[in-house]
């Protein structure tokens, strides 16, 4: 199933990358596959954390750090994930924190009534935008990323205000849910936990087979989708040194 994760994983940064690249936001974005890795570049300083090489095995890890060394990264390298268990001895490679990945099946279940999925696009982004509470950099590509037409975007509405806002994306079998952000304002009610499983409900009714997501290690978001069952493998980011 990791495997399959990542893949999903992968295939929204592309998704992000070419709405980045499309809104001429500053720098470069991409994301390709090389030797059975998957490798995402973005050159902009406040968005390093997006430079990553994921897909790595015990077999393409000599591969994976060849990469890592290689010029297109104009000498700021990546982070490279790797599954839990997996030590990089001999590689020169320090420990860089955690990047936890989580996965669903999907069964049916009910879907909120409350949640408009057709909502209009500015009004969704002011609503995840102020939930982020991040930099002009980050806001800007989330922005580009979430007005993509292959993005499905809902929100979360109380007493006609929309108070959360949640997006996921479909690719294969499987579906990636983010971002996800509620407002300081609205906080506290689980208004994000019920975009989830709403977000959960629609992907099943159309058939596919798995949901994955990210978060931050200790987060709020991480905590729902333990608490709706997810399978939440810890994986480990290692830099060279």
């Amino acid at each position: 199933m990791l495997t399959e994760a990542e893949e999903v994983i992968h295939a929204r940064a592309a998704v992000a990358c070419e709405a980045a690249t499309a809104a001429g936001l500053p720098g470069r974005f991409e994301a390709w596959r090389e030797d059975g890795l998957l490798a995402v570049l973005a050159t902009a300083p406040d968005l390093r954390f997006l430079r990553t090489i994921s897909g790595i095995t015990e077999q393409n890890l000599p591969r994976a750090v060849r990469l890592a060394e290689a010029s297109c990264w104009d000498g700021d390298p990546p982070t490279l994930v790797l599954p839990e268990g997996l030590v990089p001895r001999g590689t020169g490679l320090v420990p860089a924190g955690v990047r936890p990945i989580a996965t669903l099946p999907l069964t049916s279940a009910k879907s909120e009534s409350d949640v408009d999925d057709s909502p209009d696009v500015e009004v969704f982004l002011r609503v995840l935008l102020d939930g982020y509470e991040s930099g002009e950099a980050v806001k800007a590509f989330v922005a580009a990323e979430h007005a993509d037409p292959r993005i499905r975007r809902s929100l979360l509405v109380e007493d006609g205000v929309p108070i959360s806002a949640a997006a996921l994306s479909s690719h294969g079998y499987g579906v990636l849910l983010g971002g996800s952000a509620t407002p300081r304002a609205h906080r506290g009610k689980g208004a994000q936990a019920r975009l989830l499983v709403h977000g959960l409900a629609v992907a099943a009714r159309e058939g596919h087979r798995f949901a994955v997501a990210t978060a931050v290690e200790g987060s709020p978001s991480l905590s729902n989708l333990r608490r709706i069952g997810a399978r939440v493998q810890v994986r480990r980011a290692f830099r060279l040194g």
